[in-house]
């Protein structure tokens, strides 16, 4: 009798189990359906209904589409679904709601970019395919490309939310001097000539070869970086913006001076870099196809007389990196060592040498020793050459001095 009652108490409790492991079966079945059958861009196209009615008649919130929706950029290969959620951007008065409703902050735009030639993402970056919030911004493993708004601007300190934007810009307008806009990168382009860095980099198509080509550096992903001498959070724009501030840190050995930049600077510079890509889009969309750089009157002067006539040996071989050369219009965008305008009289000053001595030995200074040895080793007739420039920028200072007197 007792053996038949525990047998009846196990068979219940068994019942009782059985129940709950269908009841729980069922339960994620059917959150299952309803998440299959309501995803989350419904919610979101029933709340916009909500937002567009109080800036839309009957007539038109009947227009307002439902399904997934997308924008086929057929010349660039792009499939963007954005629009399933943000339904608002091209609806002037809603301004001020919260996203996915909100309009676009520069319907101007669409005059010369018009949305189905170029679609979503190309500018903003972000998953086109995607109709989930996370896939659709790119924050999924494997994506490279994430929304260029207000998380990764957190991320890299840059106030201006929509200023990486800028990035996916300038991959069509890199070759414009300056593109309404665009704050961030024009300060950085200006920087460029500023700083002479095409001195010692090829930059869009010409300039130096002492440093790394940069034409399509944009093009690097974090994987193809040296990250062994770096700490922090590791991505392409922080690996710029600290190789900008300390560039021997980052690659040890570099000629690369440290320029004192501001982290503006910085930030510009890094959002510049990661643009320079080797797109492959039809040539409607490139400003400048003809790419070549446009640079103003000034510069272009600049460029010229620095890669001419005797200044240009200081050009070629790194020597403005450190050393102004005043005398040629040379200046040095970090001034580290003196004006060699005055080598001639400093030599003798400085080391008790002769230039020529000092040039061709020049072990007094451990510094230079260390330059001439690594990097920029001179042949005899090159040795000679600087000499004799030196000579001749020491006579034209002179020369200019007794004129002035």
């Amino acid at each position: 009798m007792n053996s038949e009652s525990k047998r009846d108490k196990i068979i219940r409790v068994d019942r009782i189990l059985l129940a709950a492991a269908g009841l729980l079966f069922a339960g994620i079945s059917l959150a299952t359906i309803v998440i299959d059958v309501t995803p989350e861009w419904k919610y979101y196209q029933s709340e916009f209904k909500y937002y567009a009615a109080e800036v839309a008649d009957e007539a038109a919130l009947d227009k307002i589409p439902t399904g997934v929706q997308q924008i086929w950029a057929k010349d660039l290969d792009r499939v963007d679904r954005c629009v399933t959620c943000h339904q608002g951007i091209f609806w002037p008065g809603l301004e001020n709601v919260p996203q996915p409703y909100t309009t676009h902050p520069d319907l101007s735009i669409f005059k010369s970019h018009p949305a189905e030639d170029y679609g979503c993402t190309v500018c903003h970056g972000g998953q086109g395919y995607s109709v989930d919030y996370l896939g659709a911004h790119g924050y999924v493993k494997f994506w490279e490309e994430p929304l260029l708004a207000g998380a990764v601007a957190s991320d890299y300190n840059i106030s201006e939310k929509n200023a990486l934007v800028e990035i996916n810009c300038n991959v069509c307008h890199r070759y414009e001097r300056q593109t309404a806009g665009m704050e961030y990168v024009n300060h950085a382009k200006n920087l460029i000539q500023d700083k002479a860095c095409w001195g010692c980099h090829l930059i869009n198509g010409s300039g130096g070869t002492i440093g790394p080509d940069l034409n399509f550096v944009g093009d690097k992903h974090a994987e193809n970086l040296d990250w062994s001498n770096f700490s922090g959070f590791e991505s392409v724009f922080n690996w710029h913006m600290t190789h900008f501030d300390e560039p021997a840190q980052i690659v040890p050995g570099t000629v690369m001076p440290k320029m004192g930049l501001q982290t503006r600077d910085r930030q510009a510079l890094s959002m510049l870099m990661m643009s320079w890509k080797n797109n492959e889009y039809p040539s409607k969309y490139i400003p400048g196809f003809a790419q070549e750089e446009e640079l103003r009157p000034e510069e272009i002067e600049k460029r010229e007389r620095l890669l001419t006539g005797d200044g240009a040996f200081f050009i070629e071989k790194g020597c403005f990196v450190c050393h102004s050369v005043k005398a040629f219009g040379i200046e040095s965008p970090t001034e580290k060592g003196p004006d060699l305008t005055f080598a001639l009289d400093d030599t003798r000053v400085r080391f008790r040498q002769t230039l020529q001595e000092f040039v061709f030995d020049p072990s007094q200074s451990g510094t230079m020793s260390i330059i001439f040895g690594t990097k920029i080793v001179l042949t005899d007739e090159e040795k000679w050459e600087l000499v004799n420039i030196l000579t001749k920028a020491n006579h034209i200072y002179k020369t200019q001095q007794n004129i002035n007197n």
